[in-house]
């Protein structure tokens, strides 16, 4: 990226807020790591009643390990810090020492728990949190494997012989392991060789398996006759949510996520997959979510089996106040998203978020959650007159200062195609076809404020422009850019 400043008493100010997107569609997993406890069994431990509270799909390693799934849990709760600090917060509850980790994997997350105290959040950086990590931990790791079996201490005390191996090579952290030529490596150990270094790479080897112990919220109906319509289908979702429900209402749970598999008579599977803004096992409101999702990604053929399962979650505790205005129910705002989302499209419906990058329309639009606020860079002005969303957003746009203070600028999506004279490089006047917008002869103009990037990229992503400040003659304050690639004028918005 190249940025060209003219020479100009009057500084220009760039902030832009790093982008902050919650990852809901990939995988995340926590460990909650725990010594037994006097008084306390296997099933009663304080990292195994915690887990149950977040998450129906757990699995345990030994009796001090568990692994759970909370990847339903990025819209309700945040992204994985916020996930990790609810469980380390629910495990203080319980004034027990629990080692937290949570990872985009089963294999770094129990890694992760098994060595370091406290919470450990490696949602991104994954290869760099495992580096470090002494080889013991590998074998500590082993030790707590499920492996059925009546060989299966055999098999345990033969993968610790290939650890101690790894010590004699002089390897002592994951990182030196993970590094390893696999090629070489398995000429020297075979697959299991391989398979050590896979977990020092944090990939799992197996998917997580959910303990039958743990009550999972599920309802299946075999249709007798294939149905196409999403009439029909309503009831047959109708006689599935309500038992589901009133089963939330009796566990004091609420539904996190919603997962919708329907078997198609082509042998396929259709699958989608609702995130919830907030818990809610209200019958009506979840069959609505339903059939508008399905609105916009219809099955390819007809239906055969319905299947209905949810994620649950600790029921929602609302306490109401006199002195504040009510907001809709996060029920009322979960069906009017979803009708938008319908009638124009995922995309552009939602909460604006800000990308980190200098391109000057770099903005996308997040899933809308009415507790989420937009990330503000501690560099920006506070806009305190105008908190709605949409004007933070453009407010944190690149934007000029002058002696009267922070011009804000409201930017038009997208820009608006106008006619420009330039005279000696200098635009002198603005003509638009459109009534209502700014026009008429420059009177005043500062610049160009040359920006250009993502020439690496694909030619689509690429941008190259020259913006200008202009003062127009029917007393409107706008910026003009010049797209040197498309050599066309544009109306970016107006200032004031």
């Amino acid at each position: 990226m190249t940025r060209f400043l003219p020479c100009t008493d009057q500084p220009v100010e760039n902030a832009v807020s790093p982008a902050e997107a919650l990852a809901t569609s990939a995988p995340l997993f926590a460990c909650l790591r725990a010594s037994r406890f006097p008084g306390s069994t296997v099933h009663a431990s304080p990292h195994l009643l915690v887990a149950r509270d977040f998450s129906p799909r757990i699995e345990c390693h030994g009796a001090s390990t568990v692994v759970l799934d909370v990847s339903g849990l990025g819209r309700l709760l945040g992204d994985a810090h916020a996930i990790g600090a609810e469980l380390a917060r629910a495990a203080d509850a319980y004034a027990s020492s629990v080692q937290i980790a949570v990872a985009r994997s089963q294999t770094a997350a129990r890694l992760l728990a098994s060595h370091r105290a406290g919470l450990t959040v490696a949602a991104d950086a994954v290869a760099a949190a495992l580096a470090p990590l002494p080889l013991n931990t590998l074998r500590t790791f082993v030790e707590d494997e499920n492996t059925p079996g009546h060989n299966a201490a055999a098999r345990v005390h033969a993968t610790i012989v290939r650890i101690e191996t790894f010590r004699r090579w002089g390897l002592t952290m994951l990182g030196e392991i993970a590094a390893l030529p696999s090629i070489e490596l398995s000429e020297r150990m075979g697959q299991d060789g391989l398979a050590l270094q896979q977990l020092a790479r944090g990939i799992d080897r197996t998917p997580l398996v959910p303990d039958p112990g743990v009550p999972r919220f599920m309802q299946s109906m075999e249709l007798e006759w294939p149905i196409e319509a999403l009439e029909p289908l309503s009831f047959v979702l109708a006689r599935l949510l309500e038992p589901l429900s009133a089963s939330l209402e009796r566990a004091d749970r609420g539904a996190a996520a919603l997962r919708l598999d329907l078997r198609l008579v082509d042998r396929t599977t259709h699958t989608r997959v609702l995130q919830l803004p907030a818990a809610m096992r209200d019958p009506k409101v979840l069959r609505t979510l339903l059939l508008l999702d399905l609105e916009s990604h219809p099955p390819s053929h007809a239906i055969d089996i319905v299947t209905i399962e949810i994620d649950p979650v600790p029921g929602r505790i609302v306490q109401y106040s006199l002195l504040e205005r009510a907001l809709p129910s996060p029920e009322t705002v979960a069906t009017l998203m979803a009708r938008l989302r319908a009638l124009v499209g995922e995309n552009r419906c939602g909460s604006p978020m800000i990308l980190d990058t200098w391109r000057p329309d770099g903005i996308e639009m997040q899933g809308f959650a009415p507790s989420s606020q937009l990330p503000v860079s501690s560099s920006q002005p506070d806009f305190a007159s105008d908190s709605s969303e949409v004007c933070r957003a453009e407010a944190a746009q690149p934007r000029r200062r002058t002696e009267a203070g922070a011009l804000i600028l409201r930017r038009f999506r997208p820009p608006v195609a106008v006619r420009v004279t330039v005279e000696r490089g200098r635009p002198i006047r603005v003509a638009i076809d459109r009534r209502g917008m700014p026009g008429g002869e420059v009177k005043r103009a500062a610049g160009p404020w040359r920006t250009s990037g993502a020439w690496w990229g694909s030619a689509a992503a690429a941008w190259d422009r020259d913006e200008w400040d202009a003062a127009l003659s029917d007393g409107s304050i706008c910026r003009l850019f010049h797209d040197r690639i498309t050599d066309r004028w544009f109306l970016d918005g107006i200032l004031d």
